[in-house]
């Protein structure tokens, strides 16, 4: 079925399209995604969330907006937000983890996650500290005063069920090769 999709009209151009559409409607369901449409395919996390800061970002985050980031982001998940800020004149803030535990200071939330902020992108499970974030409750505080929120979830979708509508994220990416799967793909989702 080597042929491109979408755009023919043989035999395997469409096996391939029918192929490549099952393909997304699998994600869809297997992070509970109300509808294909909302899959992305990409070549990783770090793609999803450059896609995400480059298009969505730089659209909707403007001079003085604070982007809020929290402190055990992995690399992939700060240098887009840090190279947007410096495009735009954005701030970009971080939510604190605790001293000996390494959890989210969940007390300094109200502080931190106010109007001002117009992106929240936390990571679901730390690659580092192996803390697993409460990111409904995040998405949902998020939610309630109009900021736009991202999860990393590149070290959770292979080790956890990942429920999209049970999250509230508006944007959440993850990677194949995180899962035992091929290495170069990758997938955001997009409510």
């Amino acid at each position: 079925d080597n042929a491109n999709i979408h755009r023919g009209l043989h035999e395997l151009s469409n096996r391939a399209t029918t192929s490549y559409e099952t393909a997304r409607a699998r994600v869809a369901s297997f992070i509970n995604a109300a509808d294909a449409d909302e899959i992305v395919f990409t070549r990783g996390t770090t793609e999803s969330i450059n896609l995400v800061a480059s298009a969505w970002g730089s659209a909707n985050i403007k001079r003085d907006d604070e982007i809020l980031l929290t402190e055990m982001e992995h690399h992939s998940n700060i240098v887009p937000w840090q190279m947007l800020a410096e495009r735009t004149g954005a701030k970009l803030i971080y939510l604190p983890i605790t001293g000996d535990e390494g959890l989210l200071d969940l007390d300094r939330l109200d502080a931190l996650l106010t109007t001002r902020v117009k992106l929240f992108s936390m990571v679901h499970v730390s690659n580092s500290l192996g803390i697993i974030n409460p990111v409904a409750m995040l998405c949902a505080r998020a939610r309630k005063i109009g900021v736009v929120t991202l999860v990393d979830a590149a070290q959770s979708a292979g080790h956890l069920p990942i429920d999209v509508q049970q999250i509230g994220c508006d944007f959440l990416a993850f990677s194949g090769h995180k899962m035992c799967g091929p290495t170069g793909i990758g997938v955001l989702y997009g409510r």
